[in-house]
């Protein structure tokens, strides 16, 4: 009888103690009280870390109700809508989207002209999965995966990666050809040599940094899928004299680089030689350009523009860059410094000047994505922009909205769209689909 007393007095106790801490639980995180603040820093960096997402949160019945790549629309339309009539563009898109009745991302080539598809991709994720051994979870899952700014090659076939995952080749009937099984994320561009350039998570390479850091870099790839070279952006901060940008901005977190963008250098101007590489570095508000060779940084500008994305070199030597905008807050949410807009920056590295030519038509229609966002200036001084969040790609001159799209998947909601490409007329050669046979 006694031992059963005991039994029922301890149980009784930890009953109680269970109630006190779940108790003081929630009123350390409603009241912001002790031990909030001694385990909030690590708790939303192993969550960052963990979850690793774009895009703005879904409400509880949004995620009950909606596919994971899907969300309420914002527009009244869905698809391609001209709204400059006397204007006509011979370019193309090559758009991965989220398809509601493929049940995952697809691949398309759009002609812009035509208002139609010329050719689509679905990417064998069963298959992509099946060769490679990289944990699937968040984007690297088959519900979540989003063939990622995909590269159009000369035969017609694609490389793309999941946007946090292996880098993959497929043919143009959309047949696996290779895996490379390392964690590429964000941008894939062409090099002068014919090379591919892409950030990657690389295995630690900085050993006196004093916290850790998601060593973010890029690498140089083979179109065999053969990693040639990396380089970590962590590295190149600390031999370059820039610690303070490492540890000295804001709180300290393990994502603390975030590159985006890895843009090859094509043209000798300037200062700037073929080979040189322009860095996107998110969560830092800041673009450099780096000489791997040296292993030199030549220049390095932190802001206006705030969490950017896609910095490209001009043909009149400046830099355009997509400026998000947006205020990181502590639980991953995000606000627009300016309402309901982003903008673009045009930046001349020789002499500092920023100019800001497209502020108007930003405003006025709204256009603002605080996730991801995809730009190109083109010939003409339009401006390609991908809205990603809302799922919605625009043309705008300096003065007026040429053309919308929007990836409508159902009356009332979008699917998301995944790093978009412009191609222009002249850039593009289709005679991979004139003998094309797939089964």
């Amino acid at each position: 009888m006694l031992n059963k007393g005991k039994i029922i007095s301890a149980v009784a106790l930890l009953y109680l103690l269970s109630v006190g801490f779940f108790t003081w639980g929630l009123a350390a995180g409603h009241y912001n009280i002790f031990p909030w603040k001694q385990i909030e820093v690590i708790y939303w960096d192993l969550h960052n870390f963990l979850t690793f997402k774009d895009g703005p949160a879904k409400t509880v019945k949004e995620k009950i109700l909606l596919d994971i790549q899907e969300r309420p629309t914002q527009f009244d339309f869905s698809g391609f809508k001209l709204r400059d009539s006397a204007f006509r563009d011979p370019g193309y898109m090559l758009m991965p989207r989220y398809s509601k009745k493929d049940g995952q991302v697809i691949v398309e080539l759009f002609s812009i002209a035509d208002k139609k598809v010329v050719h689509t991709w679905v990417p064998p994720l069963d298959e992509i999965f099946k060769t490679s051994k990289v944990e699937q979870t968040g984007a690297n899952s088959v519900n979540e995966y989003r063939a990622q700014h995909p590269l159009l090659l000369k035969d017609g076939g694609l490389i793309f990666t999941s946007g946090e995952g292996p880098m993959v080749r497929i043919n143009a009937c959309s047949e696996l050809i290779w895996v490379n099984d390392r964690h590429f994320h964000h941008s894939i561009e062409l090099n002068a040599d014919g090379n591919l350039v892409a950030p990657i998570v690389m295995k630690p390479q900085v050993s006196e940094t004093v916290l850790p850091i998601r060593d973010d870099g890029f690498a140089i790839i083979s179109l065999a899928g053969k990693i040639i070279n990396e380089y970590s952006v962590t590295d190149i901060l600390l031999k370059n004299g820039y610690r303070g940008l490492i540890y000295g901005v804001g709180r300290f977190e393990t994502d603390r680089i975030h590159l985006n963008d890895a843009q090859p250098i094509f043209k000798n101007l300037n200062g700037r030689q073929t080979g040189d590489v322009a860095l996107s570095i998110r969560h830092l508000s800041t673009v450099l350009l780096f000489d791997p060779p040296t292993g030199k940084i030549k220049w390095l500008k932190t802001g206006p523009w705030l969490s950017q994305h896609d910095i490209n070199l001009l043909d009149d030597g400046r830099y355009s860059i997509f400026g998000n905008d947006i205020i990181r807050k502590q639980d991953t949410s995000q606000i627009l410094v300016e309402k309901d807009m982003s903008d673009i920056y045009v930046f001349d590295a020789n002499n500092g000047n920023i100019e800001q030519p497209y502020t108007e038509v930003m405003a006025e229609h709204k256009i603002a994505t605080g996730s991801s966002g995809r730009l190109k200036i083109l010939a003409n001084g339009d401006a390609y922009i991908e809205e990603s969040d809302k799922s919605r790609i625009i043309r705008i001159s300096k003065e007026k909205v040429r053309w919308e799209y929007v990836n409508g998947v159902s009356p009332n909601t979008v699917g998301a769209v995944h790093w978009t490409r412009y191609i222009s007329q002249d850039d593009i050669d289709l005679q991979w689909k004139d003998d094309l046979a797939c089964d």
